[in-house]
């Protein structure tokens, strides 16, 4: 063969013969009769045999034209069904969407992030990971990953969904034994519990005014809130949680909030934003842009 036959070539084929001529499929095609003889020409040129016998009255498949026009009807209606297919995942999108996130922000909201994002795409199937290590989106087959930060890693976009606040606090029996902490600075007198990461490093300024590392006690490093939490409930010392898992316990007088340096409001709140690999693919944009909007119902502002 000289060159590939084309897709267009191959519907000429099949409308001839659906038409029952020549003149008849150029009609349909709305082109001229010309058109049409010149592509059917092209075509058993091209694959070196005569396709259709043809007559001033009537034409008849060859053997090679019959299987060729069996094999090119069901390659056009799958064609066209491929790109119906893909042009209604925009519309209606469907198939599977895989979310890894940290197991405290998974088991704290993103069941409810997910009954509003069903409710705009119920066709999506949603298949979700808790994990406190981070994922590399590259190295596996998660679409997006919902971090907690204010910049995306390099080569990835994200988009956020909402204000996630953070505060100190500990648990009354723990302040009744070691005294309630007024700075940041009355840290260096106790049991701190750690997020690496995402606890903040504290400074203290000296006479000279240069700044140094607060030295404090980390009995507990990990990286994981819930297991923080679970150690702050226990009277191990002193961390730097969000807000989204304290509200009730708080409530109950199971922790105290603490106000260091005068003031009980967070001082860095950060975002929660769903991260992906750039460039973002249809259907997984629609996905994402639905998921934002079911966040944005579900409430812009946690904890």
């Amino acid at each position: 063969m000289s060159s590939p036959a084309s897709l267009k070539q191959l519907e000429v084929l099949v409308k001839i013969v659906e038409c029952g001529g020549l003149s008849e499929a150029a009609a349909h095609l709305n082109v001229s009769p010309s058109a049409v003889s010149k592509s059917l020409a092209q075509l058993e040129s091209q694959l070196g045999t005569t396709l259709i016998k043809r007559t001033t009255r009537s034409f008849t498949l060859t053997e090679p034209g019959q299987y060729l026009y069996n094999r090119a009807t069901q390659l056009l209606l799958d064609f066209n069904e491929s790109l119906n297919t893909t042009a209604g995942y925009y519309n209606h999108p469907n198939g599977e969407l895989r979310i890894t996130c940290s197991m405290a922000f998974g088991y704290s909201h993103l069941a409810t992030l997910a009954n509003h994002f069903r409710e705009r795409c119920p066709d999506v199937d949603l298949y979700i990971n808790l994990n406190d290590n981070f994922v590399n989106l590259n190295e596996t087959n998660f679409d997006i990953a919902l971090r907690i930060s204010s910049e995306p890693p390099v080569n990835y976009a994200m988009r956020k969904l909402a204000t996630v606040n953070w505060a100190y606090c500990a648990s009354p029996k723990y302040l009744e034994k070691y005294g309630t902490p007024h700075s940041i600075q009355d840290l260096s007198h106790h049991q701190c519990l750690i997020y690496p990461g995402l606890t903040p490093v504290w400074k203290t300024i000296d006479e000279q005014g240069v700044a140094h590392h607060l030295k404090t006690r980390t009995p507990i490093q990990a990286n994981s809130s819930l297991v923080l939490l679970k150690s702050v409930l226990e009277n191990q010392g002193i961390a730097y949680l969000p807000t989204y898992l304290l509200g009730d316990l708080i409530e109950q007088g199971a922790l105290v909030p603490l106000a260091l340096d005068g003031s009980t409001d967070p001082p860095d709140p950060r975002p929660v934003c769903p991260v992906f690999p750039q460039p973002l693919q249809q259907p997984q944009g629609t996905c994402l842009y639905r998921f934002s909007a079911g966040a944005a119902t579900a409430g812009a502002h946690l904890g």
